[in-house]
């Protein structure tokens, strides 16, 4: 999961460079801020205050009546990351995700 003080939503697709995560937001300004960090409870891992640069967002879906909100999509790049960061996200990547082809 993709966490902040304002959002929280799965992530798509990562890597060194960056990520892809899909948010709800009941405003059309999309707005997060641009420090993220990565959570993953089954297995207590929290890599925190990770620096982003937004490289996309866009809408998934519209809002609906019921709900109110947009469902989104955010890719970021990574930047100025810290030498524990980037180790703790290498890890991340190498024992907790899957190659996709």
């Amino acid at each position: 999961m993709a966490v902040s003080r304002h959002v929280l939503g799965p992530i798509i697709n990562i890597s060194m460079a960056g990520l892809s995560f899909r948010y709800m937001n009941e405003t059309s300004n999309g707005e997060v801020p641009n420090t993220l960090g990565i959570f993953l409870g089954s297995d207590n891992i929290l890599i925190e205050d990770l620096n982003t640069e937004i490289i996309s967002d866009e809408i998934i879906s519209n809002r609906s009546t019921f709900l109110q909100t947009s469902t989104r999509q955010r890719s970021i790049k990574f930047t100025n990351l810290t030498e524990g960061q980037r180790e703790k996200l290498e890890e991340f990547i190498n024992n907790k995700t899957v190659e996709m082809c």
